[in-house]
């Protein structure tokens, strides 16, 4: 489905037209194949210094070139940070295209995607700027709307349209008539002296003009002309282009019959116009904000798990070192009993002896062993019973006494 941005012309600078031109598959299913014929979109802009312009071409996937209305948007500096998970996400999304398209399925962009966003708080038009008609719409081709039932839709969403934003809504389905406009900028001309030639000076309006090709270069081509109040108030370009952009979504939904197709691109719309949304630049800043502060969580929650890990990691190496010193205490108390231990055996062991050479009474020799006298260097034995001897009677050997 191709759309085209919009340049406009004005009715004594107070009526702007903003246009869609559309190619690709078409509607032939409810009319007579005939009037229905694929080829290329085209796109034209008229300077004015009253109009506002713009230029989308559509080609098969997608959007290209231009100078005209962009989408804002902060992936691209998003990209750079998280390149990795877009990577994949986009990769997904070349997966499920190939998919679609092998099976023979025409892939689209979804829905949401596709229409303008309402970032604008808008106030319905008061009833005393808008003089109602009886009539909602002009089908030329007779058959278009072409049964009660499909006439009872249309003019339900036509009225949804009305009473969601206060500005009457008025279709116009062209017909053979048609052939003699081939360019944009030739019907919202047209669209203006229509305007004009319906309403008057009423400004509470809006006047669509809806034109199949037949057998030319596109499908169709649609033009919105809006009176001054409607446009101050409420049909500004912004919301202009959100029922461009329905009339283009549903024009391809082939379930729909013509009626439900006018009525389901008008109802919702209205709904979208007189609705707040947040522009894609807003949202791309929620995400960004949103992404970054899940990061930041995410790197808080990771440097709280290494710092209890470090925290557990200390206070284990703490209760080792304590051990460690504990059960060197206790190891050296042990040792000091033992040493203490063995002393005092070994205190029971000596006992003092009087020489038997010098009679010197200060010996302290050990139980079964020789020693000598301090005082004459004789050589006393001592046995287990503490006995002393003079000599070394262990070894056979004798100690002179000394004089």
């Amino acid at each position: 489905m191709g759309r085209g941005g919009g340049s406009g012309s004005s009715h004594h600078s107070s009526h702007h037209s903003r246009s869609h031109s559309h190619s690709g598959s078409s509607r032939s299913s409810y009319r007579s194949s005939s009037r229905s014929s694929s080829g290329s979109s085209y796109r034209s802009s008229r300077s004015s210094s009253s109009h506002h312009s713009g230029t989308r071409y559509y080609s098969g996937g997608g959007y290209t070139g231009g100078g005209g209305r962009s989408n804002d948007s902060c992936l691209g500096g998003c990209m750079r940070v998280f390149l990795g998970p877009l990577f994949i996400i986009a990769m997904c999304v070349v997966m499920a295209f190939s998919i679609l398209i092998a099976r023979g399925d025409e892939p689209r962009i979804p829905f949401e995607l596709t229409i303008e966003r309402s970032t604008v708080q808008r106030e319905r038009l008061p009833d005393s700027k808008c003089d109602p008609i009886d009539e909602w719409y002009q089908d030329d081709w007779g058959d278009w709307i072409d049964d009660t039932d499909e006439a009872f839709s249309l003019r339900v969403g036509l009225k949804s349209f009305y009473e969601a934003t206060g500005v009457q809504p008025y279709l116009w389905i062209m017909g053979e008539e048609g052939k003699d406009f081939m360019s944009e900028g030739s019907i919202e001309e047209l669209g203006d002296a229509k305007y004009k030639e319906m309403f008057g000076d009423d400004e509470g309006h809006v006047l669509v003009i809806f034109r199949e090709y037949p057998n030319e270069s596109g499908n169709y081509i649609c033009t919105v002309t809006a009176g001054y109040d409607a446009e101050i108030q409420v049909l500004d370009e912004q919301a202009k282009e959100i029922l461009l952009d329905y009339i283009d979504y549903f024009y391809t939904e082939d379930e729909l019959n013509e009626g439900e197709f006018f009525e389901t691109a008008f109802m919702r719309a209205g709904e979208r116009i007189m609705t707040k949304q947040l522009s894609w630049k807003q949202i791309g800043v929620i995400i960004a904000v949103a992404v970054v502060l899940m990061i930041g969580l995410v790197i808080t929650a990771e440097i709280i798990k290494k710092r209890k890990v470090a925290v557990a990691k200390q206070k284990t190496l703490q209760a080792q070192e304590q051990a460690k010193q504990a059960q060197a205490e206790k190891d050296k108390t042990q040792i000091d009993f033992n040493r203490q231990q063995y002393q005092d055996a070994l205190e029971k062991e000596y006992v003092s002896v009087t020489c038997p050479n010098c009679g010197a009474t200060a010996n302290k020799i050990r139980k079964g062993t020789v020693d000598y006298c301090q005082y004459c260097g004789t050589a006393i034995s001592v046995d287990a019973n503490g006995q002393a001897f003079i000599g070394d009677i262990y070894h056979n050997k004798q100690t002179p006494p000394q004089t």
